[in-house]
């Protein structure tokens, strides 16, 4: 397993890591298409037939990510659609847990995600993440996802931290193969992002389930 003894900065990822990515999956699979339909006066068929090839030639770039971008693709307002089922919003098993040891000690804690502000708008009042982290940083204030390299280039230049001490967490296989590349030196990944789909191999990357499965691992190493 990790050895915390080694890591000063640890780097979190949102979606899929903290937070349960069913809702992001609902959202955008099931929930944009019906009302897309609705007010489009399409069938939703045609919606996926619209929504889907768009959405998968973005995939793994910094446009994929951006609420905006897709709020004038679709003519549509995401932010309030998203509103709509922001119930469904929330934690992934072991998240808290994991978050308040974690705050117990000295490591830096930092939010690192591709998400933009308007995502991340939507979803800190039901999971409030400021209780534990030191600071957000987010892709779209580099212009550059976390799957490219001047992403790291730009993170470290603004955060400072000494990448062999350093730890990425996240369910994105590709961003751990960059921060892997950057020269990150520990890495993690969450082996089942959405708590309603079967977990992900995860191929050569040390895994978990959920970050909660780390707490006990960083009390003994403690």
């Amino acid at each position: 397993m990790l050895d915390w003894s080694k890591i000063d900065t640890v780097m979190l990822d949102m979606d899929g890591t903290l937070l349960d990515l069913h809702f992001d999956t609902y959202y955008w699979l099931q929930h944009l298409p019906e009302r897309y339909s609705q007010l489009k006066g399409v069938t939703e068929q045609q919606a996926k037939n619209i929504i889907y090839p768009k959405l998968m030639s973005l995939r793994g770039q910094l446009d994929w990510y951006s609420i905006e971008h897709w709020a004038t693709q679709f003519d549509i307002d995401i932010v309030a659609l998203q509103h709509e089922v922001s119930h469904k919003i929330g934690f992934l098993s072991g998240t808290e847990d994991f978050l308040n040891w974690l705050s117990t000690t000295d490591k830096q804690i930092f939010l690192v995600t591709n998400a933009d502000y308007h995502s991340l708008g939507v979803k800190q009042p039901h999971v409030r993440l400021d209780r534990w982290l030191h600071g957000f940083y987010h892709s779209h204030d580099y212009g550059f996802a976390k799957e490219e390299q001047g992403f790291w280039q730009a993170l470290e230049k603004d955060i400072g931290y000494d990448p062999e001490r350093s730890l990425m967490v996240d369910d994105n296989l590709e961003v751990l193969a960059a921060a892997q590349e950057a020269g990150i030196g520990h890495l993690l990944a969450v082996s089942k992002p959405d708590s309603q789909r079967p977990p992900q191999d995860t191929g050569k990357f040390l895994s978990v389930e959920n970050v909660g499965q780390a707490v006990p691992t960083i009390k003994e190493a403690n």
